[in-house]
């Protein structure tokens, strides 16, 4: 991309270098300590940082720009393309907008309250079997994840898988409008960010802002199981459901009994999956990949090979065998839904005793108190033999999970990670399983860490 047309998008000024000259926008960065010969530096700005600080430690590196928002001594960048903008953050996001729109290729945009990343990489993992796919790694899908994702494009690529999150709202509207997805897909509707979102109203409007810069001849696919969802009308465009329900396009059946770390089910009727991953409800993100990929003529063959090779990332339901015991991390985040999720996949998980280590749900706003109490009483009323709680909402899943029976000798409240360690080494056995779980505040994995002998 030329300077000259970075400096018409951004509404910048130029302070040093040249128009004419050309920036990859694939070694467009934001963090000055990943700069390397021939990138360029965009200074980001926020309440506990400033990426102008960063600059001169950028071109040392080897960057050949930077876009900043304070004016600096010029003299010092002899040889440097300099851009001088208001809002740095924005600048980025007219830059990616501007760099996507120069691809007429498919964008699949996902996004819902659980279950993102993994039917994100579900779809491009099918995807893939037939086009040069690109994805947002990790969770990189928020106003800075997403434009970055999409500076990646290069004419290689045939589609693009996103993943949309939010903690607010009008965030989804903004990543829709810089993405401009031709394929939308939306997992469900649950408790999250009600902080800022109020209630499950809120989230799904939230979600559904996928939609406002979804293309006109776009591709809608939902869970059709979802109350929610089922208020989604497409009218000229494409609506494709998935689930469990025979009225769905897409639906699950014939569920075999879970093996250790393994899923099998019949979509349609007719076709056979295996997933090698636990949770009944990562069905539902596969049935979500099967939609996709059935859409862009990928075949069940095909499909097939790409789930039964996915693998979960990191701390999602990500099974870990220490002398013996199965610990189910699933620590990298927790909302009431997703809690529900974990506790179903490790009531069916063949072991002899069941352990749960729940750290706080956060951002659930004024109902923090009775969404943790909620799932004290669903523990007290599964197979699970014990709990270990950290934090301050989740001494109310101890205190109901008590109300309900459970014996107070097999509740464990813990000032720590280190607490939480040292009580799991005394009651847990060889054989049993251990979930692992809480928002990504409470760094449940450090759990996991101490377990492994690791600092």
């Amino acid at each position: 991309m030329k300077v000259a047309e970075i400096v018409k998008i951004t509404q910048g000024k130029l302070l040093s270098g040249s128009l004419n000259a050309d920036i990859d926008t694939s070694k467009i960065l934001t963090d000055s300590r990943t700069a390397a010969k021939g990138s360029f530096f965009v200074a980001l700005t926020g309440p506990n940082f400033n990426g102008n600080n960063f600059v001169e430690s950028a071109f040392e590196k080897g960057a050949v720009g930077a876009i900043i928002t304070r004016r600096e001594a010029c003299g010092l960048w002899l040889g440097k393309i300099v851009i001088l903008v208001k809002d740095s953050t924005k600048a980025l996001q007219q830059i990616a907008s501007a760099h996507r729109r120069k691809f007429k290729i498919p964008v699949i945009a996902v996004t819902g309250s659980n279950g993102k990343t993994t039917a994100k990489d579900m779809i491009a993992a099918c995807l893939s079997k037939k086009y040069r796919v690109l994805k947002n790694e990790g969770t990189k899908n928020n106003h800075i994840g997403v434009p970055q994702t999409l500076l990646q494009l290069k004419p290689g690529h045939q589609a693009c898988v996103l993943e949309l999150g939010t903690n607010h709202k009008g965030e989804i509207r903004d990543l829709s409008a810089i993405a401009r997805p031709t394929v939308a897909i939306i997992t469900n509707i649950g408790p999250s960010h009600l902080e800022s979102l109020g209630d499950l109203d809120g989230v799904y409007e939230a979600k559904k802002e996928i939609l406002d810069f979804l293309d006109k001849k776009g591709t809608i696919v939902l869970n059709g199981d979802d109350k929610y969802l089922s208020r989604i009308k497409g009218g000229r465009r494409k609506i494709v459901r998935y689930g469990f329900k025979g009225s769905n396009a897409f639906y699950a059946e014939g569920l075999l009994p879970p093996r250790k770390g393994r899923l099998t089910f019949v979509v349609n009727k007719k076709m056979v999956f295996e997933l090698n991953i636990v949770g009944r409800h990562n069905i539902y993100n596969a049935l979500a990949a099967i939609a996709v990929a059935d859409h862009f003529k990928i075949s069940h063959k095909l499909i097939r090979e790409a789930l039964v090779g996915y693998r979960p990332a990191s701390k999602r339901l990500d099974i870990k065998r220490i002398n013996g015991i199965d610990i189910i991390d699933d620590s990298y985040n927790s909302n009431p839904l997703s809690m529900m999720c974990a506790l179903e996949t490790i009531k069916h998980y063949p072991a002899n005793a069941r352990w749960v280590v729940a750290g706080d749900m956060l951002e659930l706003g004024r109902g923090a108190v009775r969404f943790h109490r909620s799932i004290g009483e669903a523990i007290a009323r599964s197979n699970v033999d014990g709990i270990l709680t950290f934090g301050e909402f989740s001494r109310h899943i101890l205190s109901r999970a008590l109300e309900c029976g459970m014996k107070k000798e097999k509740l464990w409240h813990c000032p720590d990670h280190e607490a939480i360690t040292g009580i799991l080494k005394r009651i847990v056995k060889k054989g049993d399983v251990v979930l692992l779980k809480g928002s990504r505040g409470m760094k449940m994995e450090e759990v996991l860490n101490k377990l492994k002998g690791q600092k």
